[in-house]
């Protein structure tokens, strides 16, 4: 064997230590992101995936691996399109879809409102103010099941607070459940991201504001919403994507009534499992929506941002032409 030159001997030292170092240094952060990383790919990017490869196939839930038959594309024909030997599919999809962005429709913009104003208020450090937060949040730590429980013997028609609320039996009532029950669990986390940031705007533009008459409604809308525009944006975009996935409320409250009213759209995938009529090939279909669900949330949420970000350069636009402007007039 070769014995090895002194230049060779130093290079090689100079690769192992550059090779410890590396080690050394990221070791720790392999060391944290390592489990997250494995969860991540166990509970979401692997279902994910699977999912996506399974709704090009014919199959039932509980069939082996040899009964899947490949059909491609079919499944999605059978969701975007009528096809009599198919027929829930299309009219599942279409019905549940549009529960789902009505329930969006009806209660996105209450909870960005709502806990915008109890954020303004709670910022004017009101007496008891350490309570009122912890107040508005607390229900927001419940499980949907305790939640839906909780309203259920509030509209109870015989021991209720509210009785003689027909939730069970009028469509409209059945909606003013689900969305007052969804409004008073989940207002308190906004409310306390919008809180925050409110506590970072700088007192002085309020100051400046107040001695150049501007009162406190306009200094709402003409400081205090831009300089908490990233924590309405990103308070906009989760409460959009947790209203998509809405389901506990309508299966605990209304089950889907009446007359199918409420059936929202993951309901509608269940069905394709407990619903015998749903026919045969359920699951490849299930799965098919699932991943077309998925892809309008997506599609909704890149909308925003590039909304927002149109936005925030036109704002920053008009601001250099003030300045540019100003700095001439002097």
């Amino acid at each position: 064997m070769r014995e090895l030159t002194f230049e060779q001997r130093i290079e090689a030292q100079k690769r192992s230590s550059k090779t410890r170092s590396v080690l050394s240094r990221y070791s720790t952060v392999f060391l944290f992101f390592g489990p997250y990383l494995f969860f991540f790919t166990l509970f979401f990017l692997y279902p994910l995936i699977r999912g996506f490869i399974d709704s090009f196939f014919f199959w039932n839930f509980g069939d082996s691996v040899s009964d899947m038959r490949f059909v491609g594309w079919q499944n999605y024909q059978n969701i975007l399109f009528e096809n009599p030997d198919f027929p829930l599919a299309h009219q599942w999809f279409t019905t549940g879809l549009g529960h789902t962005v009505l329930f969006v429709a009806l209660t996105v913009p209450f909870l960005i409102v709502i806990p915008l104003i109890i954020a303004l208020l709670l910022n004017k450090k009101p007496w008891g103010e350490s309570f009122f937060r912890a107040l508005f949040f607390l229900p927001n730590v419940l499980s949907v099941a305790t939640v839906c429980l909780i309203f259920r013997y509030v509209f109870n028609s015989s021991m209720g607070l509210v009785r003689n609320f027909p939730y069970q039996s009028d469509v409209t009532s059945a909606w003013v459940v689900l969305v007052l029950t969804t409004l008073w669990w989940t207002v308190g986390n906004n409310m306390v991201i919008l809180n925050a940031g409110l506590k970072q705007v700088d007192k002085s533009l309020y100051e400046a504001a107040s001695v150049d008459g501007c009162n406190q409604f306009k200094q709402v809308f003409y400081i205090t919403l831009p300089q908490i525009g990233n924590q309405i944006l990103i308070c906009t975009i989760t409460t959009i994507i947790a209203s998509f996935n809405v389901y506990g409320q309508s299966a605990l409250i209304t089950n889907g009534g009446p007359l199918d009213a409420t059936m929202m759209f993951i309901q509608r995938v269940l069905q394709f499992k407990n619903n015998p009529s749903a026919g045969t090939g359920g699951a490849g279909v299930a799965n098919a929506m699932c991943i077309l669900f998925s892809l309008i949330i997506v599609v909704i949420s890149i909308i925003q941002l590039l909304l927002s970000k149109d936005r925030s350069k036109t704002t920053r636009k008009k601001r250099e032409i003030k300045k540019k402007t100003k700095e001439r007039g002097i």
